[in-house]
Parts: C-alpha cells; structure tokens; sequence
C-alpha cells in the first residue's frame, strides 16, 4: 500500500516508468509461468493432450494475447536498456525524453505487430 501512496505523491517520469517496469516483469514472470505449463502438458498428459490444447488456443482471444504479450516485453526490454543508460552515462536530466522514445518505440513495436497479427485476430 506504501507503493501506492509513494506512486500519488511523487508524480514524476521516474516513478511512472518504474511503475511500468515493474507491472510489466509481473506479467512477463505469469505469462513464462503458464507458457511452461501449457508445454508441459505433452510430458505429463501425452502428445494428445497436447495437441488438443494447441487447437483450443488457436483463436482470437490467444492471438490477442500474445499480442499483448510483445507489447508488454518490448515495454519492458525498451524501458530496461533506458535504465541501463541512466546507471552507466550521465543522463538523468534527459530521463523524460528516454521514456518518450520508449513509448514512441513500443508503440511502433506494437503498430507492427498489430499489423502481422491483424489476420490472426479478426
């Protein structure tokens, strides 16, 4: 809860991006999480198994989500090498327009990806 009220009182790039960074580690760790229990599905249940939950998720709802998926990772990529050039080099007094570029480039990285994904989604 202290997060939240720190998050409300220092309203600054900073903190947003950390914030950011933060929620998109937690989604990129749940996403890992089911992905090795979705293949783990052929070496406890066998290759029908498999299979058969291959085909159920081959419809717009998972294409979706894997859609957010690289979003969500390219976020965070993008926003951790903004990180590493604010430790290494002296930039923090550009740490706005970083943060800028890393949302102007995960939006291309999502426009493109919107784009080879379209027919797979609707």
């Amino acid at each position: 809860m202290n997060y939240l009220k720190d998050f409300i009182i220092n309203r600054h790039t900073g903190q947003t991006a950390f914030g950011i960074h933060r929620i998109s580690g937690i989604a990129i760790t749940i996403y890992l999480l089911l992905h090795i229990m979705m293949h783990s599905t052929a070496l406890i249940f066998g290759k029908d198994a498999y299979d058969r939950l291959a085909i159920a998720m081959d419809n717009p709802l998972a294409h979706l989500f894997e859609l957010f998926i690289i979003i969500t990772a390219a976020l965070h990529l993008l926003n951790g090498i903004r990180l590493l050039l604010l430790d290494i080099f002296p930039l923090t007094r550009f740490q706005k327009e970083l943060f800028f570029i890393v949302i102007f480039l995960t939006a291309f990285v999502g426009i493109y990806s919107l784009s080879v994904y379209f027919e797979r989604i609707f």
